[in-house]
């Protein structure tokens, strides 16, 4: 099951389309270029960066995500990543 955290992180490409990705998303549908900052698989990283495609597989389907931020292409990504990292440890 797929969560998206409240706010939701959106890269500058998403931002006139982002209600139409997520329903895409949690509808199952295949969208295109869409990165997602997930929270990590492995408990020493901080995030996961995947995209949108991989969640068809078995894996992610059974899988509880909570979805931190979504971006357009790799450079969105990582502005989103600064800005989440930037958060966690201001919180700490």
């Amino acid at each position: 099951m797929i969560n998206f955290n409240k706010p939701l992180h959106v890269g500058k490409s998403l931002k006139h389309r982002k209600l139409h990705t997520i329903r895409r998303i949690k509808a199952g549908k295949i969208c295109r270029n869409i990165l997602l900052i997930t929270d990590p698989s492995n408990p020493e990283n901080l995030f996961d960066v995947i995209e949108e495609k991989v969640l068809l597989f078995p894996y992610y389907r059974e899988r509880d995500l909570l979805v931190y931020g979504i971006a357009g292409n790799r450079g969105e990504a990582n502005e989103i990543l600064l800005k989440l990292a930037e958060e966690k440890y201001a919180d700490s």
